[in-house]
């Protein structure tokens, strides 16, 4: 097999020409143990894409930022936010997991991505540079990223937001779990993204009008409904729909007062 090649780019526009035939390293906590099998790793570390800032009611997270900076950020940064991430990975894998490398390595289990989706996140991509939303890139991840970086993920500070979920024990990935946020200046004036299953998490367009007309059973509805296919090894559906539903209800009972 031939030896793995590795580049460390000190510019954006040469990371970009190195991706054209190269694999992105982050954090290397997903690609180290297989790092053989690429021909060429491109190090994102020397970019300065690990910057996090909170200033004019947005939140603006650099590609690079590691999970624990952002389980330990106070200002601007939501608390729910922070704990979710906390949830995310223990706490080495938070000292080396960047956050762009969890988006797009995440599945439905996600705590990160749940509560990232309910603030409808903006992911800012070179070349270009062009928006997606986090949504976008959680739909496109596997198919369009090839020669392409994510540089920063940013958000709007929210009125109010909320995370919860259920898991077998403290320290596991959730099998439900709900975020609601409060969004100033859009419609619907709520997020809500649903979690714990799948390969990705997924936002409740229904539950996010239903909150905005103070429907709270209305948005327990449809989150039960986003449930319907959720059998797994892990929980079956009715579980995920029961438990969905009071998770929303508990949330949702503050962030429409």
């Amino acid at each position: 097999m031939t030896p793995t090649e590795y580049l460390r780019p000190a510019t954006i526009p040469d990371a970009l020409k190195a991706l054209k035939r190269g694999t992105a390293l982050a954090g290397g906590t997903t690609l180290a143990p297989r790092a053989r099998h690429y021909a060429l790793l491109v190090d994102l570390q020397a970019l300065g894409l690990d910057t996090l800032t909170a200033e004019a009611g947005q939140v603006r997270l650099g590609a690079m930022v590691r999970l624990q900076t952002l389980a330990e950020a106070e200002q601007g940064v939501p608390a729910a936010l922070a704990e979710a991430t906390r949830l995310e990975a223990g706490l080495n894998l938070r000292n080396t997991s960047s956050l762009a490398g969890s988006l797009i390595g995440c599945t439905g289990r996600s705590p990160l991505s749940t509560a990232l989706l309910a603030l409808h996140a903006q992911v800012r991509l070179e070349p270009g540079p062009v928006q997606w939303s986090l949504d976008e890139l959680l739909d496109r991840r596997l198919k369009e990223l090839q020669g392409r970086l994510v540089t920063e993920i940013a958000f709007q500070t929210p009125g109010l937001m909320a995370y919860a979920g259920v898991a077998r024990s403290p320290a596991d990935r959730p099998v439900v779990c709900v975020a609601v946020a409060r969004l100033e200046g859009r419609a619907p004036a709520f997020g809500v993204a649903l979690g714990g299953f799948g390969p990705r998490p997924v936002l409740v367009s229904g539950a996010e009008h239903a909150l905005a007309a103070g429907e709270i059973d209305g948005a327990a509805q449809a989150i039960e409904a986003a449930c319907a296919s959720a059998d797994d090894a892990w929980a079956s559906a009715e579980y995920r729909r029961k438990a969905a539903a009071a998770l929303l209800r508990r949330l949702a009972g503050e962030a429409v007062r």
